[in-house]
């Protein structure tokens, strides 16, 4: 309906001779995608990430940076680019907003495109992401998000591994070798359970009318806001893949990943978004089960890497309490992680590390991620 409203307000304005009103510059009015780059304390990869978006070879866009406050150079960074390249819409907050999914959320509200693309600060991509995503959401109607494969890189930018690696180890699928469009409501079940598949915001492009249909981001979530997001657009769109490595995923120990084992606030969110998936998803019932039984794993492998306060010991005590249900002896498998974590001290002061994980890799094959 829509498109078809543009097509005749075209026709109008080409027998009125305005065509102008439609040329490349200033098509902006109108364009086909909003960027949305969030920036916090990312001054030393901000020119890297600012550059990949600016030299896209698609070209339908507006472009604006928001950065939430940061206490490095990152505002003089941004207003040098800005000076050089006007079509860049910049957003300073004068205090932190406490979560990255309200610079989300901010920009969407602002945003005039069909399409939304989130381009972390700390990341990179090719110049053709958007050439090989925006025909995704074109040609299928159906689809609320399209992503594409992600390098995960170290903080020079140095390749370390394709995450195809990580998701057919975590899944134990080839799914991500061929391009799919997948029922978003499947993907919630056999993926979105378990793990988050899609291994950053940068290398998707989201459907805006999906997102606000979705309710926006949570904010009120400080790790797995876009986990969540994807599960409440999934529920109700499809899902769209593409096997080109296009984007770089910045893997450093200022990233929110980095952050997330320092108490149980994680765990917290995981079982909000299963909650979500169990309520919202038809026939979700036993999958969500055994994602809770795998997830309460993750968190006792957790516990010895989290600070501990007299809050996060509240917290994971509740946890504990919980996830009994899925793994009726956490006790025991809390003594064995905490026994093994001293064991392996050992093994490092002794610098017996790598012959121990070759011992590992032999006796049990495939079992333990290498990457």
């Amino acid at each position: 309906m829509q498109k078809t409203l543009i097509g005749q307000f075209q026709n109008l304005c080409k027998s009125l001779r305005l065509e102008f009103l439609f040329s490349p510059a200033l098509h902006v009015i109108m364009p086909k995608v909003s960027i949305i780059v969030p920036n916090y304390n990312h001054a030393d990869y901000l020119p890297k990430r600012l550059d990949s978006v600016l030299n896209q070879t698609f070209r339908d866009f507006e472009l604006f940076v928001f950065d939430d406050c940061s206490p490095d150079n990152s505002r003089e960074v941004i207003e040098a680019y800005a000076k050089k390249h006007p079509e860049i819409q910049v957003h300073i907050n004068e205090k932190n907003s406490g979560s990255p999914f309200a610079q989300w959320n901010k920009g969407v509200g602002l945003a005039k495109g069909e399409y939304l693309w989130f381009a972390e600060s700390d990341d990179f991509c090719e110049p053709d992401l958007l050439e090989n995503l925006v025909p995704l959401l074109d040609k299928n109607p159906t689809v609320g998000i399209a992503y594409a494969q992600t390098y995960l890189v170290d903080e020079a930018g140095e390749i370390k591994n394709s995450y195809q690696k990580n998701l057919e180890f975590i899944y134990e699928s080839d799914a991500w070798q061929k391009p799919f469009v997948k029922s978003g409501q499947d993907a919630c079940r056999e993926w979105l359970l378990f793990h988050n598949p899609i291994p950053n915001a940068s290398g998707a492009l989201m459907r805006k009318s999906a997102y606000l249909e979705a309710g926006m981001a949570d904010q009120t979530m400080k790790l797995n806001g876009d986990w969540f997001l994807y599960a409440k657009l999934l529920a109700h769109h499809d899902l769209a893949f593409t096997p080109k490595l296009l984007n770089y995923f910045r893997v450093h120990d200022r990233t929110q990943r980095q952050r997330a084992n320092v108490d149980g606030t994680v765990y917290s969110e995981i079982i909000r978004i299963n909650d979500f998936i169990r309520a919202e998803v038809p026939n979700s019932e036993a999958n969500a089960d055994h994602a809770l039984s795998r997830i309460s794993h993750w968190w006792i492998g957790s516990l010895p890497r989290q600070t501990w306060t007299k809050e996060n010991f509240r917290l994971n005590l509740k946890l504990y309490r919980f996830f009994r249900k899925y793994k009726p002896l956490a006790l025991l498998h809390i003594i064995r992680t905490y026994a093994f974590v001293i064991s392996r001290q050992v093994v490092i002061s002794l610098g017996l590390l790598k012959p121990a994980k070759d011992l590992r890799k032999r006796l049990f094959p495939g079992k333990y991620f290498e990457y």
